[in-house]
């Protein structure tokens, strides 16, 4: 099967790719997904339903998987804490299909969900931390909860963990790291990965692709 090439914009909470779809296993991550084919359609596993559309919308944590294509689409990837899916698709949909058109559409969408400031105090502290080890207990004292208290705060606010919404911050870090010094086991220590190879596999979890292939395949644009 093919491997990705194309290009990726990072903005604040989203990112915007163009690239030619490649291999990829069957996934699931955090963000909201959303893939725009400029001509004709895309096709995707989306949960147990095979679709064939020129705009596929794909919720924060569902299973999925792109069929490898011979032609470049766009797929935006946006945190669920400040975009709604389906307000996102409605956007992508009208917006031209350019990559400026599309990242100003997008961050017109943008409206971050109020948080528990107990929840809003940890994710800052889990982003100035990222490189180092980051003891969940540690950061339910830091707001004066027990862990288990802190935990089904975050289940309830992010629909999340306390350990996989550290993993996904710092496989975001790494992923514009890696892109940025086209270098796997820079990112990867930046980002608080064992080694490269602790990053691929997150990579490979969350994205379907190993991080090497983003190294080679993708390119950051300003």
């Amino acid at each position: 099967m093919p491997p990705w090439t194309g290009t990726i914009r990072i903005a604040e909470e989203f990112a915007l790719v163009h690239a030619v779809p490649g291999d990829a296993r069957a996934h699931r991550h955090y963000c909201h997904q959303i893939v725009r084919a400029p001509r004709g359609t895309v096709s995707a596993r989306i949960g147990e339903r095979w679709l064939r559309e020129s705009v596929l919308a794909i919720g924060s944590q569902c299973e999925h998987a792109l069929q490898a294509g011979d032609a470049p689409c766009f797929m935006l990837f946006a945190e669920p804490m400040s975009f709604d899916l389906a307000e996102l698709r409605e956007a992508m949909t009208h917006a031209p299909a350019e990559p400026e058109a599309l990242l100003r559409a997008a961050a017109a969408c943008r409206r971050p969900h109020p948080v528990d400031p107990r929840v809003s105090e940890c994710l800052q502290r889990i982003d100035g931390m990222l490189a180092d080890k980051i003891p969940a207990a540690s950061l339910a004292a830091g707001v004066q909860l027990s862990l288990s208290q802190l935990e089904r705060l975050f289940g309830a606010q992010l629909n999340l963990s306390i350990r996989r919404l550290i993993l996904w911050r710092r496989l975001r870090l790494a992923a514009a790291e890696a892109l940025r010094e086209r270098n796997l086991t820079l990112a990867a220590h930046a980002a608080g990965f064992t080694d490269s190879a602790h990053l691929s596999r997150a990579f490979r979890q969350f994205f379907g692709v190993r991080g090497v292939d983003l190294v080679r395949g993708m390119r950051l644009q300003a």
